[in-house]
């Protein structure tokens, strides 16, 4: 009995190949459609990513080199002003060594006071307050003097109590500024270490940045990863659906 073979006609071959070819053809247009998209979104993502970083770093670039100028400039000044602290610290030295020599010398004059006789009395006013002879004139332990003199007398101690009194007010007022200025160099100190904490944090900042830069990338790439995966899937599902064969 003899065999029929149903072998296929080189017009069958023929259409097969072209099939396939057609439906392969069709496949690759997907697989570039598909990666075309994603490169074409991720590209737009990364340009307008780009942008942004491009914005924010001259932004940045400006407020650092506005802190730079206020920082020479607070600099200049702080360098002033400590030449006035020393000029005026170096005046306060000369006046204290000043009043302190005044004050040992009155000690001295008030000691040699005690031992005054009535006449060398009588010559010390008389040379004080310049009067004219016989205004102010000693009688035995007493030192008399005249009306006009007598009042120069009353006006001399009514002024050192004023004085006194002023010079007490004057001591509370310089342990007010000085409290004042107390308080201003520990708000410049507080000042400097805010400064010096803002930089800190600028650097942290900076540093933070570009850790999340780092993540960002890394989820990109793992993206990247699955969508090559999911491409060569769906690669592999359309042969297998056209073929049967994996």
């Amino acid at each position: 009995m003899p065999i029929s073979l149903n072998l296929p006609t080189p017009e069958t071959i023929k259409k097969d190949i072209l099939w396939f070819a057609h439906h392969l053809i069709l496949t690759g247009i997907l697989v570039a459609v598909l990666f075309g998209g994603v490169w074409g979104v991720q590209n737009l993502i990364e340009k307008h990513d780009e942008k942004k970083a491009q914005q924010a770093h001259e932004e940045l670039a400006i407020v650092v080199d506005q802190v730079k100028r206020l920082e020479t400039t607070q600099a200049q000044h702080d360098a002033e002003s400590a030449q006035r602290d020393a000029a005026r610290d170096a005046l306060l030295q000369v006046l204290v060594a000043t009043i302190q020599k005044r004050d040992a010398a009155l000690d001295d004059q008030i000691k040699k006071n005690a031992s005054l006789t009535a006449l060398q009395a009588a010559a010390r006013l008389t040379d004080q307050y310049k009067a004219a002879p016989g205004e102010i004139v000693a009688s035995g332990d007493t030192v008399v003097s005249n009306l006009p003199i007598s009042r120069k007398f009353v006006n001399t101690f009514d002024s050192l109590i004023a004085c006194k009194a002023d010079l007490t007010d004057t001591k509370t007022q310089v342990a007010v500024e000085q409290a004042r200025v107390t308080d201003l160099k520990v708000q410049v100190s507080d000042r400097d270490n805010t400064i010096a904490g803002k930089d800190l944090e600028l650097v942290k900042q900076k540093e933070a940045d570009a850790t999340d830069k780092k993540i960002a990338v890394d989820k990109e790439k793992k993206k990247h990863k699955w969508y090559a995966v999911g491409g060569i899937v769906l690669v592999e599902t359309i042969k297998f659906y056209f073929t049967g064969k994996l």
